[in-house]
This record gives structure tokens, sequence and C-alpha cells, in this order.
């Protein structure tokens, strides 16, 4: 006869702890590799789903041009001019262009600049994205499928790129974290932000490279971001951004409490470098139709046109998508 096997609770109390330690040993380093491998792959396919999804979405309004209801819709009818065309404008970027708001089914600058504007934008942007993604070869290629779509001449390509290549976990490396304390502004590591900036240069020269070689006509809008303030704030599980890095520098240069405000300066002396580095190629005579919305200094740090440590509220958002449509409206009058 077959011999029965027994039952966990008759095995002798040394091996049901073996069998219990077996049961909780951790997975195996490659098997974990492969788990987040994977994860990865599932968000970029969402992410490319995503952006198919929305530009069929654009195509099927311009063919089919509705203009959602508000005031805003009714004055603009008013002042265009008899005949006057809706821009075709594409626009790509990071969470400032995209903001996954539950609420409203979306917010940002480009859900504000449509109201604004009274028709629809082929809004390509998607949270959590950073420019060398959107420079990469599958986003890349992405771009150049639209800008070469024969359905449609963009005039307008609007670009929020490079918040997310130096916020996050990554924010610390911009930081000197070594004492003696010193001003806000002497608290950047300057060797390592200009590596970052350079970076973030080239990857705005291969848009402006790619602009020309597929679509010369159209003209290129960049977001400057703003100075955000220092609260520590983030939502639904993401951040913060900013504050731990800055803690984190602060404390090893010998400062037990740092000061919110100190660090706010350290936050704004950054994106300021980030804006030159954006004039200064907007600047090179070699480099046409390339436009950088003056968006810093728009927002109030100390109001209510911030929502978290890194994102505007709603009305922050409309305060810069009013920025980017004064910055079309100079372009295109």
């Amino acid at each position: 006869m077959p011999t029965k096997r027994k039952s966990s609770a008759r095995r002798p109390a040394k091996a049901r702890r073996k069998l219990a330690a077996q049961t909780k040993r951790p997975a195996r380093p490659q098997l974990r590799v492969a788990e987040v491998y994977r994860a990865r792959q599932r968000m970029r396919g969402k992410i490319a789903k995503d952006r198919a999804n929305n530009y069929r979405k654009f195509l099927n309004e311009i063919k089919n041009p509705t203009e959602p209801p508000g005031p805003e819709m009714a004055l603009r009818s008013l002042v265009l001019a008899p005949g006057k065309q809706n821009l075709r404008i594409l626009a790509e970027g990071d969470s400032w262009f995209e903001y996954p708001l539950p609420i409203t089914h979306g917010d940002g600058v480009i859900y504000q600049l449509q109201k604004l504007l009274g028709y629809g934008i082929g809004n390509m942007a998607h949270h959590g994205l950073e420019a060398e993604q959107m420079l990469g070869l599958s986003m890349r290629q992405e771009i150049i499928s639209r800008l070469t779509d024969p359905q449609v001449k963009f005039d307008a390509l609007l670009f929020s790129g490079g918040g997310n290549d130096i916020a996050g976990d990554q924010f610390c490396i911009w930081l000197k974290d070594a004492p003696p304390p010193v001003p806000p502004p002497e608290m950047i590591n300057t060797n390592a932000l200009a590596a970052a900036l350079a970076i973030l240069e080239a990857e705005f020269r291969e848009l402006i490279d790619i602009r020309n070689q597929y679509s010369r006509q159209t003209v290129i809008f960049v977001n400057q971001y703003d100075f955000p303030p220092i609260t520590g704030l983030g939502v639904c599980g993401a951040g913060p951004w900013l504050q731990p890095s800055l803690d984190y520098a602060y404390k090893h240069t010998g400062v037990t409490k740092p000061d919110p405000k100190e660090e706010f300066v350290v936050v704004k002396t950054i994106m300021q470098s980030f804006s030159t580095m954006l004039n200064r190629v907007a600047a090179d005579p070699n480099v046409q139709r390339f436009v950088v919305v003056p968006t810093q200094g728009t927002l109030d740090p100390n109001a209510s046109d911030w929502q978290n440590e890194i994102h505007p509220s709603s009305a922050g958002f409309r305060k810069i998508a009013q920025k980017f449509q004064t910055a079309l409206a100079s372009v295109f009058p």
C-alpha cells in the first residue's frame, strides 16, 4: 500500500519551522529584477497607448470641430477675425501639461489652455516623463510621425520638459552636503548642475533639429516652470520631490532645522539656471522659431497657486496657460 503523506500538523516541529522559513524566503534577485523590468514595460505600454488614444481624439476633433461650452468660448468667438482658422497645436510634456486630477478627469496647462483658446490641442504629454524619455528613440519616432502626419500641419509645438530630470531623488546631487553652512545660492553643486543642464540643453537642441528636419514651419514654445514652495507636500503617494534632499543636504552641513525660506532660494536659483539655459538656446543665431514662455515669477509661492510641492493648483495652471496664450498670440496674431 502507498505510504500516506503526513499532514503539516503531524510533521515534527523542526520540519514545520524549516517549511515556514522556506515559504518566507525572499525571491531570488534575478526574479525581482525581472518583475521590475516587466512593470516598466507595462508602464511604457500604457503611456504609448494613452498617447495614441489622445492623438486619435485630437484628429477626430479637428475633423468634427466642436467648442465646449463656457464663457471663454463665447468671448473668443467675438474677437476672432472673419475666416481666421484655429491653430494646429501639438503638445509634448510632463505633469505640468497633463496633470491627472481625478475630480475633473484631468488638469494642467494644456487642459486650461484649451479652455482659453476654445479648441482642442493634440496633447501627448504624460505625467512623470523626463526630457530624455521624450527625446529617446521611441517617443522621438512618435513626435516625428505626428510632425509629418499628412492629415494635419502643426503651427506650434508646446514642450514642457526638464522638471522631472532635476527634481526627485536625484535632487540631492545638485546640492552641497559638507560643512560649513553657506548662503542659499552657494548650496548648489555648480559642477553637477552644469553637467545636468548641459545634457538638457543637448536634448532641447535635439528637439529643434527634429523640428527643422520634419516640420520647419512649426514654432516651438517651451515651459520655464516656476519657483515652487518648499512644503514637503506630495500627492497620491508620490513626492515630495524637493524638501527631503534639501533637508538632507542642510543637515549634513550642520543645520539641524533648515529654514524653508532659505531652501526656497536654493530651488529658485536652480530654476533660474534652467531658464538661463533655455534663453541661451533661444539667443543662438542658428536657432529659429524657438520661444521661451516667461512663466517664472507668475505664481505666488505663499498663495493658493500651488497644490503641492511641484504642481500648481487649477488656478495656478490657468495663470501659466495664460502665459502660453499670450506667447502664441505674439507669434500668431
